[in-house]
């Protein structure tokens, strides 16, 4: 069941979504002022670049050839030593919606007083819970106030205050996106020390769940929301779309984030110098003992 309800929500990328970000190649690459181990990237560059090209000639289905299409684009694009660092906060594309503070919003007239405190206090607590420096401790209890909070919301809120772009339909988006974040943590090899997943099954299920419930909200694909988005495609074997997606939202993602995965996503590639680099500017970035 799982893994059907994984390929209906894959299934509604479209080719023509995917392929239109996949169209830059590189330039031929000189080796005259290279050092060693950049010469030896672009030769490894380039037996890459052969064996990707005879999968994706061998694909059995498009799904499949638009992984290697996607893997092709990126070995494309890189050049050994020249990787793009992340940008400035001050560089970021602007026009992505904040997250809305029921505090600061004014009560909607068929939402009756008590109820509209009651999200306003859930709210409240989930954010200061809900944070990059304690969200692996209170993951538990992000879990549980998030769905509560995500039920009351839509339980309480009239249908028109549940539809974007109204403030508080942004506040259950973002709320469907904590809920979705902090069920992905519960896969890091450090949270299943503590707290393993006795069925994996069932949290697949829970998983795709709310991740849907925030696509059917948004009715498309979100930059505030991609890196759930990205997480969904890493999870389900499409590393090379989950990478070129994170490249196409470069200019939308936290530094830190964007290093952080893109680092992550080579080494589960098993692309050895990409990665090497990769984690090369995750700690010159300043963030070497943040995992």
């Amino acid at each position: 069941m799982a893994i059907c309800l994984l390929q209906k929500l894959l299934g509604k990328r479209s080719s023509r979504t995917w392929l239109s970000i996949l169209f830059i190649a590189t330039l031929p690459i000189s080796s005259v002022r290279a050092e060693p181990n950049e010469i030896e990237a672009e030769s490894w560059r380039s037996e890459q670049l052969a064996i990707v090209a005879k999968k994706i000639q061998d694909a059995d289905s498009d799904d499949e050839r638009l992984e290697f299409v996607a893997r092709q684009a990126w070995l494309r694009r890189w050049k050994p030593g020249q990787m793009a660092p992340a940008l400035t906060r001050s560089k970021l594309k602007p026009g992505l919606v904040e997250e809305p503070l029921l505090e600061k919003l004014k009560r909607p007239t068929d939402v009756a007083p008590n109820a509209w405190q009651q999200m306003t206090s859930s709210q409240t607590e989930l954010i200061a819970i809900d944070t990059d420096e304690d969200r692996k401790e209170n993951l538990r209890t992000i879990i549980g106030s998030a769905r509560q909070l995500e039920n009351v919301l839509s339980e309480q809120l009239p249908s028109e205050s549940q539809q974007l772009p109204a403030s508080t339909a942004w506040v259950l988006a973002y709320t469907r996106y904590r809920l979705g974040r902090a069920l992905a943590y519960r896969e890091l090899p450090s949270v299943q020390e503590r707290w393993p997943i006795s069925n994996p099954v069932h949290y697949q299920e829970q998983l795709f769940a709310v991740y849907q419930r925030l696509i059917d909200q948004t009715n498309r694909v979100r930059p505030e929301f991609i890196l759930l988005e990205d997480r969904i495609l890493r999870r389900s074997g499409k590393k090379g779309r989950a990478l070129e997606l994170l490249e196409a939202h470069r200019e939308s993602i936290e530094p830190k984030w964007y290093l952080k995965k893109r680092r992550d996503l080579l080494q589960e590639l098993g692309w050895e110098p990409p990665y090497k680099e990769a984690a090369r500017l995750y700690v010159e970035a300043g963030y070497g003992n943040e995992l």
